[in-house]
């Protein structure tokens, strides 16, 4: 197919975090990068269903979707201690997320087997930022998308690790997969930092599923976790959103598509 007619798909990759990265720490057991790649043209879209669903309990657009505060129903959530009311906007929330085109990335600290390893906070950074923007940069290599990242600001420290990480694929490119920083530049075209009060609706999907990615894994080192009605929702979803491996890739794309762990555990 001639290039000019060819769709040229344009994609945001929206990065939340979840937990505190210094592994001596001790007010979390992981620390989680979340990703929510989503197609340009769908985010008006998704923000006006989730603008619905807030006025329609709210009676207001402000609200911001929060796994702490809707599994602990406190804040503006402390209304769902009214069980069917919080039956309702679950049912409303999971229509919304399993219905809207998007899909996670995670990279996953075991704090832990960090510490076993004498990882500490830079190095945490460091890795997780790297392998989160490899991922999406694969992901879009593979259907020769554009790709732009939005990172919630956390600190200097951390926006910085995201600046080295995308500078280093930016200038030297992908030299075990043989692509060159030409290809990559013309791949990821930008890097963006936002804080909490900006509000994207995407930052918010990203908090919700991190919380699923940390039951997911606690789940998976039988580890008890609090189960229920929002947890077995969020975690089901997890499933069915998380970024997957076409069966039919092209052997030129293969070679992408093997290298993505979209749910990825560090130390490896």
């Amino acid at each position: 197919m001639n290039n000019l007619n060819k769709k040229q798909f344009q994609y945001k990759l929206f990065i939340d975090e979840l937990g505190v990265a210094n592994p001596k720490a001790t007010q979390s057991e992981v620390y989680i990068l979340s990703g929510c790649s989503i197609d340009d043209s769908e985010r008006d879209n998704i923000r006006n269903w989730a603008d619905h669903i807030k006025f329609k309990y709210w009676g207001r657009t402000d609200i911001v979707f929060h796994s702490r505060e809707i599994g602990r129903k406190e804040g503006d959530f402390a209304m769902f201690k009214n069980q069917k009311i919080f039956k309702e906007f679950i049912a409303d929330l999971e229509e919304f997320l399993k219905s809207s085109r998007f899909k996670m990335f995670f990279v996953i600290v075991d704090k832990n087997e960090a510490k076993k390893k004498a990882w500490d906070q830079i190095k945490i950074y460091k890795d997780t930022t790297d392998y989160m923007i490899r991922n999406f940069l694969l992901a879009m290599l593979t259907n020769d998308s554009k790709g732009k990242i939005v990172v919630e600001s956390a600190g200097a420290e951390k926006d910085f690790y995201f600046h080295k990480a995308l500078g280093y694929y930016l200038s030297g490119g992908i030299p075990d997969l043989r692509v060159d920083y030409k290809k990559v530049q013309e791949t990821i075209t930008s890097i963006s930092f936002v804080t909490k009060n900006n509000h994207d609706i995407e930052e918010q999907i990203a908090d919700l599923f991190a919380y699923a990615a940390k039951c997911k894994y606690f789940i998976r080192k039988k580890k008890k976790i609090k189960r229920g009605v929002y947890e077995d929702m969020i975690m089901q979803l997890l499933n069915k959103k998380i970024f997957k491996l076409p069966t039919n890739a092209c052997n030129k794309k293969e070679k992408y598509f093997k290298e993505i762990n979209p749910f990825l555990i560090l130390p490896l």
